[in-house]
This record gives structure tokens, sequence and C-alpha cells, in this order.
């Protein structure tokens, strides 16, 4: 016969045991707040004079974990900005640090708290942040200041400002380098994330990557191209720093390239002419032949036939309605091109 004896477990025991222990164990979490769980101090770091939202620091609403966690959710940050407003008025006008920049929504993972009553949640942020992915700027030069102490956001970011043209570069580096940092700006301008980019990477600077500096070009100074500090917008044109001669002026246009390099400006040979210079059962023909008043324009019809009513009617038939540029289809003289 089999035993109707309760698993123990499952006896008035067991569950008179099971409901005594949830009790308990509620009446110690409702008097200790959410203690059991706290996973650390929460920081007494007070940067600031006056309180936010009556609070110096986190460390003075350790207990009341609902003024940042929610149940299920964990921390939000509608929670956050419930105290911190200035940040929640950043990210809806989209400027600011915290409107300028991705997922700010996740306070958390620029601003880990529950470190202890040191921890300063805004110089952590400065470890945890790609800076380098996100703003092109590497911070790894800039950990210490030059008395070795850590920097925060503010040694750049004056002002509150974190866009590119309000970071100051000046007022750290001319206590360090007086001298050289003057002689810097007045050669350089003082434009300095338009050159530098925090990794040092001047050392190596490629000039190829946006003007190749050959011939000629290599005995110059920088100053000689980028007059005025122009280093972002210097024009790669060779008119931008060599003025047309007269003799050249109105005859030969302006895409040097065509004719001169940069070894020196003379002799001066045409390089690329895409149109045979042996048109014809003549050979080598003189360059007045199609270009009649000067290098820039050119003619067919000072040796081809071109009545314009016969020559419309023969395009039209082929479906072509533009016909006046006889180069930008006949790039070789020849008749049929594809």
């Amino acid at each position: 016969m089999p035993s109707r004896r309760a698993h123990p477990l499952f006896s008035p025991f067991g569950c008179g045991t099971a409901i005594l222990f949830v009790l308990l164990l509620g009446a110690v979490l409702l008097w200790q707040g959410g203690k059991p769980f706290n996973p650390g101090a929460l920081s007494d770091m007070r940067p600031r004079q006056t309180p936010i939202a009556g609070f110096a620091s986190h460390a003075e609403f350790e207990m009341e974990c609902g003024r940042c966690h929610t149940p299920w959710q964990g921390i939000t940050s509608d929670k956050c900005e419930a105290c911190h407003t200035p940040i929640a008025a950043q990210r809806q006008a989209g400027d600011g640090l915290h409107g300028l920049l991705p997922d700010t929504h996740r306070c958390q993972n620029c601003h880990t708290e529950h470190a202890g009553r040191e921890a300063r949640l805004t110089q952590m942020s400065l470890e945890q942040f790609d800076h380098d992915r996100l703003t092109r700027f590497s911070l790894m030069n800039h950990q210490l200041d030059f008395a070795g102490l850590p920097m925060s956001c503010t040694a750049c970011h004056q002002e509150g400002s974190f866009v590119a043209a309000a970071v100051d570069c000046q007022t750290c580096h001319i206590q360090a380098a007086p001298a050289f940092m003057a002689e810097h700006a007045t050669s350089f301008g003082t434009a300095c994330l338009d050159c530098h980019q925090g990794r040092g990477e001047m050392d190596d600077f490629d000039h190829s990557r946006f003007f190749v500096l050959d011939g000629a070009h290599l005995a110059l100074s920088c100053q000689q191209c980028h007059a005025g500090q122009t280093f972002a917008a210097a024009s790669s044109f060779c008119a931008a720093c060599h003025a047309e001669p007269p003799i050249h002026a109105g005859q030969f246009g302006l895409q040097c390239e065509r004719c001169h390099t940069t070894t020196a400006w003379t002799p001066a040979q045409l390089q690329a002419h895409t149109f045979p210079l042996d048109h014809g059962d003549e050979g080598m023909i003189p360059c007045q032949t199609c270009h009649t008043r000067n290098y820039t324009a050119y003619t067919c019809t000072n040796c081809h036939a071109h009545p314009e009513e016969e020559i419309r009617e023969e395009h039209l038939k082929e479906g072509i309605t533009e016909f006046s540029d006889c180069i930008a289809c006949h790039p070789t003289g020849e008749e049929a091109e594809d």
C-alpha cells in the first residue's frame, strides 16, 4: 500500500517555514530599503556648491533606489534628467555635449555609480567615452596635464561648449612652451585641430593625401603655399599660387598641367592632347589649324565643310540632338565612335 506521507517541502511545516522566511525577508528589505542588493557605495563627490534637486551628492539618497532605478528596467534617462535638467535641455535641443553625442540616454555607460565615495563620475566618463571614434581626436596624449594631474573635459572644452570651434588648446600649451607656441601660432595659426588629431600624427603627415609634393614644390616652405595659415582651405589649383604670365594670358587657359610639370615652368611641352595631332593625311598639323583664336577653343569647320541644316538633319536621324561640340562625340576625329 503506497505511503500518503507528504513531501517535506510541501508539508505544513515546510510551507509555513517558507512563508515565514518570505515575510521576514520582506520586513528586512522594507526596513533597510535596497541595502541588501546595493553593489557598492554611491559617490560623495561634490563638484558644485549649489545642490541639485536638494542634494549635494548621490550619497545623500543612497537608500532611495527608486530615484535612479525603475523596476524591471534598471536605470533610465528620465530618472537622471529629473534632477539633471540641463542635460535634458541639451538632449532636447541637440546641442552641448549630451546633445551632440550618440546614446546619451544610457547615462550609466559613462557615469558608472556604486564605485565608492571617492568616485568622480565625470572623470570616469573620460576613461570610458570613445573620444577618438566619435570626435576623431584621440585622448592618448591627453590623459594627464603638464602638472601630471588627470585631465577633465573642461580642460579643453571651455564654457561648457563641446563643438570643435570652442576647443581651447592655447591655454595649456602656451604655459608649457611659451616661445614655441608663440612662434607656432605665428607660422601656422591657432586652428590646432586642422593639423593635430591627438596622436602626434604630424610626425609622419602624408601630404600626398591632399597634394603631391614633388619637383620644385619639395623645396618650398609651408607658408609659401599656405599664406595666412589657410591649411585646410588651400587650393590645389595652379593659378591659386602662380599668376598667369602676360604672354600666356587669354591663350592657354588655366589647366597648367597640360603643358607644365612641377620640375620647372620651362621648357613647356604639351603633356596631354586627346585629339590626334596628325589628324588627316598631312602629318602633324599646326596648332592654329584648329585653335584659330586661342588654345582653349577649337573649330572643326576651318577644314571641314559644315552646312548647318545638313549637319542638323544628319544628326537628328541618329537621335542626336546636341551636336555643337564635335569632340564630345568624336574625340579622335573618326566619323563613327562609341
